[in-house]
């Protein structure tokens, strides 16, 4: 799968007019036609750029729609970011409609300039705010601050809705895509490390004000107001993404030496799930390590959302709400779409969802779900949109062509059973599951129920018209079926695709005004018959991107060249090739279950020990919790420590100090387990 990430351009330019204050505030005695009060005066322009963003800066033209203002809020701030307003307004934000605007050569300006208090220094522009921030924004009072107008907003779930899509109405409406000042990256220093985005978005229009004090009439002052801009960025709040299909597409499994597809897919559309609910009308921003080249933004950015902070381990799922079934049909309620032949085809947005780094695989990436159609056989040897079963067994998992073929593996194996003869473990397994199938789907069966697994047919199965079937089969140790060779999969949306390494920073999430295209180039083999989220052997995610093994590997070559250097031999048991190759042929869900740990152990001591002690996760070996909470103590002298260990080559290839490999083989696994402890 190939990730693109590109920024949505087509943003609007703000330009804040103003003329030079003259330094005498006093009033002028030959003003003619005052407001007989102290008035100011700020007008805007709204210019959408005339050239379309390139590929190669990153960008993607918007769409009109995208970049339409029906309805603009201006709020000012005084020197304390407190809001201010015109003397004789009733409101503490100017609402300019549509029909507020005159458009001449692509530059879209107000008809009249806006009052506003003369103390005002700062500026916010919010376009076409959802329901909610709309509210806030109309009932501003006294003593209102910036935060108060950036506060978190929350989008209640609705389990009531037939669809998923009230998740984005506050961001993308019936009046258009919300938008909010852009904010600054401040790459004044000549250093670049220096360089950042600074916490706020309000534009300082303090030397831009126009008094009309300062003129003889009003209009003067007004004309002015319309002669010195100060441009203001905004962007939309709304991510959007798209879902494209390679050519070729490989389709697995795959032959061995020539790699050729040996299976069939045909897909069918996408969803977007694990939405999240909480968003700040602007999002602090933060670089990433993508570079950046010239363009609407001076830098790459990710963004710190309401559900960013870990302090406790479980704030970057706050919020979060994953798509639900209907409890009659088993569908999912949700908006699928089609993939897009081209650009700009069929897409759909969301509110962005941003996690700390250490957090940006742990169950909270926005992520889409696609389905289709998929078979493990090549055209010929199996009819594509057939049913099949899967009993699953790790890397000894089974694929069986069609009901019958599925009986008759199950029915020798039965007879040992009842035989009480020998049998493999992957026999016990078949039996068990098949039978497992049979208690599962058996309140579905209202016609024709044979009372059995071994009477059952596909004929049986078809004349009862179970819809989603596979979703019946979520249950641990049971035979999977695949109607229609239907195949879910869902794909973690990746935001920074030069973050490769494991819960690196920025490497998941999606972020405001960024257009994320998955154009899907391999399938490498079957997904769930089920919408996932829920049941055993969901998709893994893509290890390969993570070089988990190759971490790995760099410590395992730290830890040699440590020994060199020290004299000291390590040995470690756990490490014996034969007893990985054992632990790595046993199948994910022996391992953990249900969110319990130590399934092995814990059976195996079944009716050994209390079942309390079976049952308490919380307590464990002091030599595990120990270590981390060591390392937390006294984390600040770990550190000192570190640093100060000399930088002199060792002996051995690559020439690496003895800093670097001590502090990348050590500073590693202090991390991980001093994240374990505080988690």
């Amino acid at each position: 799968m190939l990730k693109i990430k590109s920024i949505l351009v087509s943003l609007l330019v703000v330009a804040a007019l103003a003329s030079c204050s003259n330094e005498n505030l006093e009033e002028n005695p030959e003003v003619e036609g005052g407001a007989g009060y102290d008035v100011a005066y700020v007008s805007i322009s709204l210019t959408n750029p005339k050239v379309p963003g390139s590929r190669a800066s990153g960008e993607q033209t918007a769409l009109e729609e995208e970049s339409a203002i029906n309805e603009l809020y201006l709020i000012t701030f005084n020197a304390s970011k407190v809001v201010t307003k015109d003397e004789k307004a009733t409101k503490y934000a100017t609402v300019l409609g549509s029909s507020s605007f005159g458009t001449n050569s692509g530059v879209t300006t107000p008809n009249t300039p806006v009052k506003v208090d003369p103390n005002t220094k700062y500026l916010l522009v919010i376009a076409n705010p959802g329901y909610q921030l709309k509210d806030r924004l109309d009932n501003l009072s006294a003593g209102a601050t910036y935060a108060t107008i950036n506060g978190m907003i929350t989008v209640p779930e609705n389990n009531t809705k037939p669809n998923n899509a009230y998740l984005v109405e506050e961001v993308v409406h019936s009046n258009g895509c919300a938008m909010i000042n852009v904010g600054f990256y401040d790459d004044s220093d000549s250093d670049p490390s220096n360089h950042a985005w600074e916490d706020e978005c309000l534009l300082d229009v303090s030397d831009k004000i126009v008094l009309v004090s300062d003129y003889k009439s009003e209009a003067q002052a007004q004309n002015a107001a319309k002669s010195n801009p100060a441009t203001l960025e905004i962007e939309r709040l709304a991510a959007k993404l798209e879902v494209m299909i390679g050519s070729p597409l490989a389709v697995g499994p795959f032959e061995d030496g020539t790699n050729a597809s040996l299976g069939q897919f045909d897909f069918g559309n996408w969803t977007i799930d694990y939405y999240n609910s909480l968003f700040f009308p602007f999002a602090k921003k933060t670089t990433t390590a993508s570079s950046h080249t010239t363009g609407f933004y001076k830098s790459n950015f990710y963004t710190v959302d309401p559900n960013f902070t870990t302090a406790g381990g479980t704030e970057y799922l706050t919020g979060i709400i994953k798509n639900t079934l209907d409890a009659a049909t088993r569908e999912p309620k949700v908006e699928w779409v089609a993939e897009s032949a081209t650009a700009g085809d069929n897409y759909k947005y969301c509110i962005e969802n941003t996690m700390a780094a250490g957090y940006q695989k742990f169950g909270a990436a926005t992520r889409l779900v696609l389905k289709g159609q998929y078979a493990p056989w090549k055209s010929g040897e199996f009819t594509l949109g057939n049913d099949w079963y899967r009993l699953p067994n790790g890397t000894n998992s089974v694929n069986f062509k069609s009901f019958a073929d599925l009986l008759a593996a199950y029915t020798p194996a039965k007879a040992k059973e009842t035989a009480s003869d020998p049998m493999t473990a992957q026999e016990k397994l078949l039996v068990s599951a098949c039978e497992l199938f049979y208690t599962q789907i058996k309140s579905e069966l209202t016609a024709n129920d044979p009372g059995d697994f071994a009477s059952l047919t596909q004929a049986i199965l078809d004349d009862n018209n179970i819809q989603n079937g596979g979703e019946l089969c979520k249950k641990e140790g049971c035979i999977y079926w695949y109607p229609k060779s239907l195949n879910y999969y869902y794909y973690e949306i990746r935001h920074d695709n030069a973050a490769n390494s494991y819960m690196e920073y920025g490497k998941y999430g999606v972020v405001r005004n960024n257009y994320y295209t998955l154009t899907l180039t391999k399938v490498n083999g079957n997904g769930t018959p089920w919408y996932p989220g829920g049941g055993p052997e969901d998709p893994d995610e893509e290890e390969a991107d993570d070089n988990i093994s190759s971490e790995w590997e760099q410590i395992g070559e730290y830890e040699v060249k440590l020994s060199l250097a020290t004299g000291v031999v390590p040995r470690d048991p756990t490490r014996d090739k034969r007893l990985i190759a054992l632990v790595l042929s046993l199948p994910v869900e022996q391992f953990t279950h249900a969110g319990q740990e130590r399934r092995l152990v814990r059976q195996y001591l079944q009716g050994k020990i209390p079942e309390e002690i079976l049952a308490d996760e919380f307590h464990k070996g002091r030599q595990g919790v120990g270590s981390g909470e060591l390392l937390a103590l006294q984390w600040e002298r770990i550190c000192e420590e570190l640093s100060g260990i000399p930088g002199e080559t060792m002996s051995g290839e690559n020439g690496h100090s003895k800093a670097d490999m001590v502090r990348g083989f050590y500073v590693g696994l202090a991390q991980e387990y001093r994240r374990r402890f505080e988690v």
